[in-house]
């Protein structure tokens, strides 16, 4: 791990300001990490105290997001080490606009 990603990962431990940050990072592997086409259909919005909130407006990708969320949690650990304290993943379905400001 780079030490600006150390660095970001102490920081957001410490404080949910640099939550923002990680979430950028992990939106950066997003395509990678859970594949297409559902990467195209869901955006991960916040990271607060473990729990990664992830936005999915269409039910039905809703469903298939959960049916892989501890395969992608086990992805994202491996990817992104630094995200070793994300441990859950909720489903948001609301417009971005509204869970941008609901869950940052």
């Amino acid at each position: 791990m780079n030490s600006f990603e150390h660095l970001v990962d102490k920081l957001a431990k410490k404080s949910g300001v640099f939550s923002e940050i990680k979430v950028r990072l992990i939106l950066e592997e997003w395509e990678a990490i859970i594949g297409s086409p559902l990467s195209n259909k869901t955006k991960p919005v916040a990271l607060k105290g473990g729990v990664l909130y992830v936005l999915c407006e269409d039910p039905m990708w809703a469903q298939e997001l959960r049916f892989y969320t501890t395969d992608i949690l086990k992805k994202l650990r491996a990817r992104l080490k630094d995200t070793r304290d994300v441990h859950l993943i909720k489903i948001v379905r609301r417009s971005e606009e509204v869970a941008g400001k609901i869950y940052s």
